[in-house]
């Protein structure tokens, strides 16, 4: 009987700690997701977002705004949608302008967006990890997306970014799923994770070459013990197997934009077509021409998904404003997202990356002595490091294919026309923990001290980089650019400036005495409304003041201060050189304008400003 209870008592405690550790990581991430809804004003495009899932509600149908300008509908269907039916739902005509009653609502969505799409995540990578090399590699994993600042800063914020993780990740699980076992069953499977993920984010569309390569190696694997097969046999396996998942693929796709449509099928009138217009270089022109535009015109519509991935495609093509290291340009530079990476990563994610750069070639090398030899096993998991996968033999698949979506992740990135933030590597990050920690696990696996060691390290450099930012997430840059107070000298946008500091502004006002609060021009960058913070500054996007004495600051955007989306000027290039009154969280600089160089310069930025009204009110 001591015995029994001995052993009993043993695989309780073992259970405790096994499942009470992602539940402690779990508080911690809504914890630190809080801090951060506190003290952070609503993104440029969260307002978007609520106000379309405002509008659907509203209408009782998805608003066609949604894929229209790109968006794909299942975060706003997943976060928004709830908060949108408890408010009552309301029309909004322009999508991309906030209301004073926003920021409440957002910081539900918000909320949501922790819960639903922050902790699975993280459980995922934990249960992964602990399946595949044990608790301490699952509680390494579940640790470093806990406290990595990038992460944390997007479970915070209810975008799109964290949620096309998640689903990317549950299709990659789905993968490997059919890779061991490639049944129709499975298949159907991966076809509705992978609609599920291009109905997230339509980036998802990077898994379509992932299975692709995947169904191309189970193939191989089929053809290999059939020598007297043609080649040509080969290619047929995998085009059925790949053309049977587009046909699952494409209505499970539209299901999930709830089989909307977004406009007609073309936009415009046979006669408003220009020559240039892909329906003219198709067609050309004539009678039969005519009536195939003005069909498609007048009586077609354009399915929701065609209508969001064509929105991208183009998109991607026309390019977006972006700024690095103080250029901007509108095609984006092949190296920004390595730079990005570089300079927004820990210390930990950058040695996970180097040691990931190291040990590829090594299992690479061991994947190809599985593939000559399938009888070689990888080593089995000892009772010691997990007594409940001991036992178990972690197949190549699963790093294989982390491996193949971070390589075709990376060669989208290098290739993209659309440099706006680190939040398009955001998937990169969860993939670069999972593979680097079940190389390393399988490497030392017989060496507990040196892995528990890696770990502990690792986890107390990733909590000293998340505590040096808190709340400001989102602002995170390392040291090796002199951390996020150097960091708008390097990349903006959604790295940097998103909207999100207007709390911060009116912190700083407020330590102004009550005489001089209302004495503040703001040149803003984001869809947030500043009277919903009590803000009174006059913007300068709306008017300009003929008088200056009466004005005794100036509120900046960084985006702005740098020049970006300043419309091909650069209006407040003189303050780059003039140090900052005050700094409004990491994204709005506050300028004392009773200094007379401050009040000079302003005086010309006035004059750049009243330039680019009179050019866009001519146009």
């Amino acid at each position: 009987m001591p015995i029994l209870r001995a052993i009993s008592s043993k695989l309780v405690y073992g259970s405790l700690i096994i499942w009470g550790t992602p539940l402690l990581f779990a508080v911690l991430i809504l914890v630190q997701t809080t801090s951060f809804r506190g003290m952070k004003s609503p993104t440029f495009d969260e307002t978007f977002f609520l106000n379309t899932a405002l509008t659907s509600m509203n209408q009782g149908s998805l608003d066609q705004r949604i894929s229209g300008e790109g968006v794909a509908p299942i975060p706003i269907l997943l976060i928004y949608l709830p908060v949108a039916w408890f408010a009552g739902g309301s029309h909004r005509a322009d999508v991309w302008q906030g209301e004073p009653s926003d920021p409440p609502l957002i910081d539900e969505a918000r909320l949501m967006n922790a819960l639903l799409i922050g902790l699975p995540m993280m459980f995922l990578i934990y249960l992964w990890l602990l399946k595949r090399r044990g608790f301490a590699a699952g509680a390494l994993g579940a640790a470093l997306v806990t406290f990595s600042p990038t992460v944390i800063a997007h479970f915070s914020l209810a975008t799109t970014d964290a949620c096309l993780t998640l689903m990317a990740l549950i299709a990659l699980a789905t993968l490997t799923r059919y890779w061991k076992e490639p049944t129709t069953r499975n298949l159907w499977w991966l076809a509705v994770a992978v609609s599920l993920a291009i109905s997230t984010k339509y980036s998802g569309i990077f898994l379509l070459p992932c299975v692709l390569v995947i169904m191309a190696l189970v193939a191989m694997k089929q053809f290999s013990s059939e020598s007297n097969k043609k080649l040509w046999l080969l290619l047929k396996r995998v085009t059925i197997s790949f053309a049977l998942f587009l046909l699952l693929l494409i209505p499970f796709t539209w299901a999930f934009h709830l089989f909307g449509f977004s406009g007609p099928l073309k936009t415009v009138s046979y006669a408003e077509t220009p020559d240039y217009s892909a329906w003219v270089r198709v067609l050309g022109r004539g009678p039969i021409a005519e009536q195939i535009m003005e069909v498609s015109h007048t009586h077609l519509k354009r399915p929701a998904p065609v209508a969001g991935i064509l929105f991208q495609l183009l998109h991607n093509l026309a390019g977006h404003d972006a700024y690095l290291m103080g250029q901007v340009s509108n095609s984006g530079w092949w190296y920004y997202f390595p730079l990005a990476w570089l300079w927004k990563s820990t210390p930990v994610e950058l040695l996970l990356t180097v040691l990931a750069l190291v040990l590829c070639p090594f299992f690479l090398r061991d994947c190809w002595n599985t593939w000559r030899h399938p009888d070689s096993e990888f080593p089995e998991i000892t009772k010691e490091e997990c007594p409940s996968t001991a036992g178990q033999q972690p197949t190549h698949h699963a790093p294989q294919i982390w491996l193949l979506a971070m390589a075709v992740l990376l060669g989208l990135s290098l290739t993209s026309r659309l440099n706006l933030g680190q939040r398009y590597l955001l998937t990169i990050y969860p993939l670069l923990f999972l593979f680097t920690i079940d190389q390393v696990w399988h490497w030392f696996q017989k060496r507990t001290y040196l892995v528990y060691t890696f770990a502990g390290l690792c986890i107390g450099f990733q909590i000293l980089a998340i505590t040096s930012i808190q709340p400001h997430y989102l602002a995170y840059f390392n040291r090796l650019v002199g951390g996020p107070e150097a960091g708008h000298q390097y990349l903006l946008d959604s790295n940097l400036d998103w909207g999100q500091d207007l709390p911060a502004l009116k912190a700083a006002l407020d330590q102004l005495p009550s005489e001089k609060r209302d004495q503040c021009l703001l040149y803003y960058f984001g869809t947030a409304r500043p009277d919903a913070y009590g803000i009174s500054a006059l913007s300068l996007k709306e008017s300009l003041p003929e008088k200056l004495d009466q004005w005794n600051y100036l509120a900046l955007s960084t985006n702005h201060l740098q020049g970006l989306y300043t419309h091909g000027t650069d209006p407040f290039a003189g303050f780059r050189s003039l140090e900052p009154w005050k700094r409004a969280g990491y994204s709005i600089y506050l300028y004392d304008l009773t200094t007379p160089e401050a009040k000079q310069r302003l005086q010309k930025s006035l004059v750049t400003l009243r330039k680019m009204q009179a050019e866009q009110t001519a146009k």
